[in-house]
């Protein structure tokens, strides 16, 4: 017989307080699972929601396509890129989203900066996370 997806339907509560339900997989209307799963293929971890919604919020009033380079990250991976071990993408409360032209961060980071109290940028992407034991501000790479 076939084996079945465990994977439960994700819901969200809009802004009117009611539930909608997604298809398996998909955490948002822009979103899915496997955009943020550690790329190493290892399935460690469950994506903070809290982080999703505030994307998903900022991906709205952005109105274009904004790409997950990464998201959770098991130790082992962390450590293969070079990254800290304090890193919060270890946690699930992390993500940076690919952004390369100066128009393109200009305008991505006036809308993450209404969403994010943490938001790091980097040549190639920013960085936000909903990291409660980290200081909230602005850094960079």
């Amino acid at each position: 017989h076939k084996k079945q997806n465990k994977m439960p339907n994700a819901f969200l509560y809009n802004m009117e307080g009611e539930k909608k339900m997604f298809p398996k997989g998909q955490l948002t209307d822009h979103f899915s699972k496997k955009e943020f799963d550690c790329q190493c293929g290892c399935d460690t971890g469950t994506i903070q929601p809290l982080l999703v919604q505030k994307l998903e919020l900022a991906r709205v009033e952005y109105g274009k396509s904004m790409r997950i380079n990464s998201g959770i990250r098991c130790l082992d991976h962390n450590r293969s890129i070079g990254s800290k071990d304090t890193s919060s993408h270890i946690k699930c409360v992390a993500a940076d989203i690919g952004c390369t032209g100066i128009a393109e961060r200009h305008e991505m980071l006036s809308i993450l900066l209404k969403h994010f109290k943490r938001v790091g940028v980097h040549k190639q992407f920013i960085h936000v996370d909903v990291d409660a034991d980290k200081p909230s501000g602005v850094f960079v790479y």
